[in-house]
Parts: structure tokens; sequence; C-alpha cells
């Protein structure tokens, strides 16, 4: 479901290789291009964590605000194949506007030194790591918010 080319595992500090992501409505995303827009956040969530949703709700709100000005998202999923239909209901329900991309085998998961969800990444226009969170609690998005208007005045 989903295409990837090189990948370097990003640490804080360290470039991103070119990445491209297929989500689930059959775009591919290049995260390269992305970050030259502006800032790109990357999340990893599943259906099954409580806190993952209550982030991609928060983010949703922060993608709609930010989103004209260059700020990208991406929500990869680590559910199993067998619940990529919840997924697409679930996400359609919510009306979420950034892209859903699955990654069933937790390749994408392992990549980025994945070790629990959510796993919230944050990489400026030059791909590199500016923001890496594990976890959610309400008011999180404040300091995230902080970041991206960082990152945002940098680029101007």
């Amino acid at each position: 479901m989903f295409l990837c080319t090189f990948v370097v595992s990003p640490t804080a500090g360290q470039e991103q290789s070119d990445l491209s992501l297929k989500a689930l409505d059959g775009t591919t995303y290049t995260l390269r291009t992305l970050y030259e827009n502006g800032p790109t956040l990357i999340t990893f969530w599943a259906m099954w964590c409580e806190p993952c949703k209550v982030e991609l709700r928060a983010l949703q709100s922060l993608y709609d605000r930010y989103r004209e000005k260059g700020f990208s998202i991406i929500a990869i999923n680590q559910d199993s194949p067998r619940s990529l239909a919840k997924v697409r209901s679930y996400t359609a329900s919510q009306r979420f506007t950034f892209p859903i991309v699955p990654d069933p085998n937790t390749q994408l998961f392992e990549r980025f030194n994945g070790q629990a969800i959510p796993l919230t990444l944050l990489f400026d226009r030059d791909g590199t790591l500016a923001l890496r969170r594990v976890g959610y609690l309400p008011g999180d998005e404040t300091s995230l918010e902080s970041e991206i208007r960082s990152i945002l005045r940098e680029s101007e």
C-alpha cells in the first residue's frame, strides 16, 4: 500500500533522506517536496490508540491554521491490512484533510526508530528534525504550535 525509497533514520539535527509515501487515496507524497514548502509533521498512530485519535483531532486544527503557510502533516497508520476499511471509515468520519498513509508492516515506523505511539516528528524546511515526541497529553499541541510558528518565522 505504500512506496518507500531510501530512508536514513532521523535523529535530532540530522537531515532526512528523500521518502515517497502513498496515501489511502492513492496520492503519492514526497517528503523532500513537503519540506521545501514548510514545516512537515509526521505522526504514527493506530485505531486502537485513543491518545493517537485525540492527537489527530488536535493536529487537524493546526493543519487548518497553518497549511496555507506551507505546513504539512502526514499521518502514518499502524493498523493491520484487515483494518484498512475501519481506518478509511474513521478518517472520513473525522474529516481529516491531511494524508493518511498505511504502514501495516511497521516498516516506516521502524525506519524512524519508533518505539511507541503516538510518535510525532516535526521537520523544518531542510528536512532536519526539529521535534520528536512520544505520547500525547491534551495541551501538547500548544508547544507543537510554537515550534511550527518558529519554523515558519525562520523561513520568511
